[in-house]
């Protein structure tokens, strides 16, 4: 939802975009249940996130992919560091 919120208030500024956002997390599940329309979800809340996520991948609006916790940017935001 923010990432088209953002998509979209860019464009009311008059900011061009092209192509799709792309969106990169550190869980392989998160990838697979997000692109793969057969993953099925136990948690109702759960599979509506999903399904709106989904959604936009499937009409070109977000592009989900994985990013590994070594190359992982945000990850020294939000992990202890040792």
């Amino acid at each position: 939802e923010i990432v088209i919120g953002m998509r979209y208030k860019l464009r009311m500024m008059g900011v061009p975009l092209e192509g799709p956002a792309d969106i990169r997390v550190d869980n392989q599940s998160v990838v697979y249940n997000a692109s793969a329309p057969e993953s099925q979800l136990r948690k109702k809340a759960n599979a509506i996130a999903y399904h709106f996520v989904r959604e936009n991948v499937a009409a070109g609006v977000a592009v989900i992919q994985y990013e590994p916790s070594e190359t992982n940017l945000a990850d020294m935001l939000t992990k202890p560091q040792s």
